[in-house]
């Protein structure tokens, strides 16, 4: 598995991915007329139009295919805004791999901190993050188009517990 920089020709993947994943995942949070009909396009649109900076990081994980990916938003502690790897995929590390891979180019960038929101009951990616060293840091509600929904914030103060994960 090949982990690298996204390229423009990875954005319909990528929204492909961001969205099937969503379907997958938050059934118990957002309506089915949202996953099911507007989402494609919404993240479609989305990752046509997203800007990414200079220190922003987006990374696929790929072999034959693109599997998942991570996005990262660069700022005095990095937002590491969306982890999502196709469902036939989990459990390989992928996951971990991107992760890690994100807080190294973090790193690289002088960044010391990391942290995310995961829905709350997503019970996999938090045991993930947790396990991976990242620290509950309270609740909060995210609209997520339209839908209030809480979120835990994780956070690795020291960014080298998440880069340092074996490749």
């Amino acid at each position: 598995m090949n982990i690298r920089s996204a390229e423009d020709k990875d954005r319909p993947i990528i929204a492909e991915i961001h969205a099937r994943s969503w379907q997958e995942n938050y059934r118990d949070y957002l309506s089915a007329d949202l996953l099911d009909k507007q989402l494609p396009e919404l993240m479609a649109e989305r990752w046509r139009n997203a800007e990414i900076g200079a220190h922003d990081i987006v990374l696929v994980a790929e072999d034959d295919q693109i599997q998942g990916f991570v996005a990262a938003w660069d700022d005095e502690m990095v937002y590491l805004d969306n982890l999502h790897v196709r469902s036939d995929c989990r459990s390989k590390g992928i996951g971990r791999k991107l992760l890690a891979a994100a807080a190294r180019t973090a790193k690289e960038n002088g960044r010391k901190s990391i942290w995310l929101h995961v829905v709350v009951g997503n019970d996999r990616a938090r045991n993930l993050y947790t396990r991976l060293g990242g620290i509950a840091d309270g609740v909060e509600d995210k609209d997520l188009y339209g839908a209030t929904v809480p979120n835990e914030r994780i956070i690795w103060r020291d960014i080298d517990i998440l880069a340092e994960q074996s490749n």
